[in-house]
């Protein structure tokens, strides 16, 4: 184990891939996918600093395979882009549905 790096339990890959930008990502992606690298920063510039949504790319397409990359259509040829893993469109709308339970059992 690193230093700083906490112990593993049994969601900790919940936790990793469900980050707010991490997931800001995700949710874009299940809109509408692919997407292109300049199309997400785009969207999300307001939201997180650009070395933020680099790392979570890099994060989610390297170290956690949520993301994988694609080559994308555009005016000028072909251009980087990513699309969602489709066995994470399942854990996306899971996680959704999981919140608003939440949310309910919180308001009670």
């Amino acid at each position: 184990m690193a230093k700083g790096e906490k112990p593993k339990d049994e969601i900790w890959a919940v936790r990793k891939a469900i980050s707010r930008p991490n997931y800001a990502v995700m949710e874009l992606l299940l809109q509408k996918s692919p997407r292109t690298t300049r199309e997400l920063y785009s969207i999300l510039e307001k939201r997180f600093t650009r070395k933020t949504l680099i790392i979570t790319l890099r994060e989610l397409s390297l170290d956690l395979n949520v993301i994988q990359p694609t080559h994308i259509r555009t005016e000028k040829g072909y251009g980087l882009g990513y699309r969602l893993n489709p066995k994470m469109k399942d854990v996306v709308k899971g996680v959704q549905k999981l919140s608003k339970i939440i949310e309910t059992v919180i308001q009670e």
